[in-house]
């Protein structure tokens, strides 16, 4: 039903996009990778379904050893082959079952008359590492505005008294925007949005989803407008 095997990291199919995973994650891991000369956890692979005389394998579980195994490849280029487990289709069910049940977030497991099912089983896991990400970024989100906010009490005023964070916002022009950070396709959609009503709050910004212009941009723009105004 299943077989331990070394396999060449370029034979490898992943099933969920490198953009799931944070750069910082992976480099972490890629590192580690080279420092123990290689995967300690397998990886569970079944056969790709194709006609090509090259062995191919689609990943089951192990996306995020995958990826950075590739990267620890691109540094050391003798790391290139990854321990795996590959299991035989009428197995893969029971591979996920398995993988649930040893999951580290039991509320995540799924109940037994849903585990008939891999494609759910497949989103619950991308859910959780999703929920993780998320928090990791509204996290570090909280950390920016703090130390935004430590840094309009703490710094003297200067003479004449600067511009509040809102009034910067509600005043810089299109050069002002971009200096900070802000793509230029998305200038013209910041402009627009202020014109129709001044910005009330950083929050307000968020909400009415400028193109572009996410947590971190929005963070370097009133980093930037605080800095050189």
């Amino acid at each position: 039903m299943s077989k331990f095997l070394r396999v060449d990291i370029t034979d490898i199919n992943p099933s969920v996009p490198r953009e799931t995973f944070s750069e910082t994650e992976l480099e972490n891991l890629a590192n580690l990778i080279i420092e123990m000369g290689g995967l300690i956890r397998p990886v569970i692979l079944k056969k790709a379904d194709n006609k090509k005389v090259d062995e191919r394998y689609n990943i089951i579980s192990g996306d995020l050893e995958y990826y950075a195994s590739v990267i620890a490849n691109q540094k050391v280029p003798d790391i290139e082959m990854i321990n795996a487990f590959v299991v035989d289709k009428e197995a893969e069910n029971i591979a996920l079952q398995q993988i649930q049940l040893l999951s580290p977030s039991p509320g995540l497991i799924t109940t037994p008359e849903k585990t008939d099912n891999p494609l759910e089983l497949r989103m619950n896991n991308l859910e959780k590492r999703l929920e993780t990400h998320l928090q990791a970024i509204r996290e570090e989100y909280q950390k920016e505005i703090k130390r935004l906010e430590e840094k309009i009490i703490i710094s003297p005023p200067p003479s004449p008294p600067s511009k509040s964070i809102l009034e910067l916002l509600n005043t810089c022009d299109a050069n002002q925007l971009k200096k900070g950070g802000i793509p230029p396709a998305s200038v013209n959609d910041f402009l627009k949005k202020r014109s129709e009503k001044p910005f009330n709050s950083l929050e307000d910004v968020l909400n009415r989803q400028v193109s572009g212009v996410k947590e971190k941009r929005l963070i370097k723009l009133v980093d930037y407008l605080l800095t050189y105004n």
